[in-house]
């Protein structure tokens, strides 16, 4: 059926008016009649455009309420006024999209809930103030005070001081979050990151118990394992020590080969045993220590190796440095465990060993005039048995773990070591120790024996 047509229907009934004035004047009526009369049919025209215009935007809003009320489904009729109709097939196009856009969004939405929801690690997102905006169901079995739609404060459902005290932190510092604490005797690892765009935080809590546990697996084999071949490698070393008093020469030949490689595997226990001891220890024993005379005696430890290896041993302590708070028996093995490293691949030269403060942190450089380092192997030389060059001389590597026991000693310092090296004129290791040089004036009377208990 053909629409109406609201503007040609305006124009033929003004048009029809202006015709009704022209007879009206021609026919020489009374003003007063024909003022009467325009007044009249423009009523018309207006009462006309009215009901045209109540008619269909009545049925539009009834629609469009309808629409607004949740009922999506729902479509606005054909109307009768071209115009109207017009506008009701572009509003059901755009009903259509938007209802498509809406099924696609609840499908994906309810994809991202169970899948969010079926996540064992905690999960959840907080705003600038802390405000907890969304959590998963694993977050709600841990704090079982939230309550999904009520406004609550990561503060009052999270009471671990650790935990909150640092999400409080990460609130005002920029960047990845990454921590590890116990929470009910389970170990979690908490990752945060930053969505600037939404000005929210979004952590997570992974429970790490299993990786926890394969380390302490792992730890106790090697202790087992250390402590069972200490016995049997202690009696072949005793008895080829008694052996090598033979003059037969064919016989002392074998016997100094047993003895050296028993002797590397006793080293290499030792080793094993130290880094599982440094693992275990999470605290150091700190002294305030006269670095001076701490170094005075490294250089009588360390001088026979370098005298039978004809090096030199340069040490070089900057001003400021008359104290430090150093554990001095696990800082007296870093430096032992770096030159011995140093003097194993040094022909020439030797090790110089520089102190520098800046404030309270102690810089310390040993740096040598050895062979170098690759590059390419520098990354990885702090690794547990990791050899840049296993075809190089094994008479001269070590156990493979000297490197690693030094960085952990550093890192239970608060520390860091960097190396630096180039090929055919040595390495230089940096190490970097945090608030531990004391002010001249804090120094005490007695001095405390920095080799006690060494």
């Amino acid at each position: 059926m053909e629409k109406r047509s609201l503007n040609r229907s305006l124009v033929l009934l003004n048009l029809i008016n202006l015709v009704l004035l022209c007879v009206l004047l021609l026919a020489g009526v009374p003003t007063q009649m024909v003022l009467l009369a325009m007044l009249l049919s423009t009523l018309a025209v207006v009462v006309f455009t009215i009901l045209s215009f109540s008619r269909s935007l009545g049925q539009i809003s009834e629609i469009t309420r309808k629409v607004s009320s949740g009922e999506r489904n729902i479509r606005i009729p054909e109307l009768d006024v071209q115009e109207f109709d017009s506008m009701g097939k572009s509003i059901n196009r755009m009903l259509g999209s938007l209802d498509s856009t809406i099924g696609h969004l609840a499908v994906h939405r309810e994809e991202l809930r169970l899948l969010l929801g079926s996540l064992e690690e905690v999960l959840w997102s907080q705003d600038s103030e802390g405000l907890i905006m969304w959590a998963n169901e694993a977050f709600a079995n841990l704090f079982p005070g939230y309550r999904q739609g009520m406004k609550q404060y990561f503060w009052e459902l999270i009471r671990e001081p650790e935990l909150k005290d640092y999400i409080e932190q990460s609130l005002r510092q920029e960047g990845r979050i990454l921590k590890e604490f116990c929470l009910d005797e389970h170990y979690y690892l908490l990752i945060g990151t930053r969505n600037r765009e939404a000005n929210r935080l979004i952590l997570v809590m992974q429970n790490i118990d299993p990786i926890r546990q394969a380390e302490q697996m792992k730890r106790d084999f090697i202790v087992n394992l250390a402590h069972e071949l200490r016995t049997p490698l202690t009696a072949i070393k005793g008895f080829t020590e008694t052996l090598l008093d033979d003059q037969d020469e064919e016989r002392s030949r074998y016997i100094k080969i047993i003895h050296r490689h028993s002797l590397r595997l006793v080293n290499l226990i030792q080793d094993l045993e130290t880094l599982i001891r440094l693992e275990r220890q999470l605290d150091i024993n700190l002294r305030e220590i006269d670095l001076k005379l701490f170094l005075d005696n490294l250089r009588l430890i360390l001088q026979p190796l370098l005298d039978e290896a004809g090096l030199y041993l340069h040490i070089s302590l900057g001003p400021g440095l008359e104290r430090v708070l150093l554990d001095p028996f696990r800082f007296e093995q870093v430096l032992i465990n770096l030159v011995e490293n140093s003097v194993r691949f040094t022909e020439q030269g030797g090790v110089d060993i520089t102190a520098q403060s800046s404030g309270r942190n102690l810089s310390l450089k040993i740096c040598d005039t050895g062979s170098g380092i690759p590059e390419q192997h520098l990354s990885r030389i702090f690794e547990r048995f990791y050899v840049v060059d296993p075809s190089r001389n094994r008479g001269k590597s070590g156990t493979g773990l000297g490197l690693s026991i030094v960085k952990h000693i550093v890192l239970l310092h608060n520390g860091s070591i960097n190396v630096t090296s180039e090929m055919g004129k040595g390495t230089c290791f940096q190490i970097t120790l945090p608030d531990c040089v004391l002010p001249a004036e804090g120094a005490k009377s007695e001095m405390a024996d920095p080799t006690k208990g060494i």
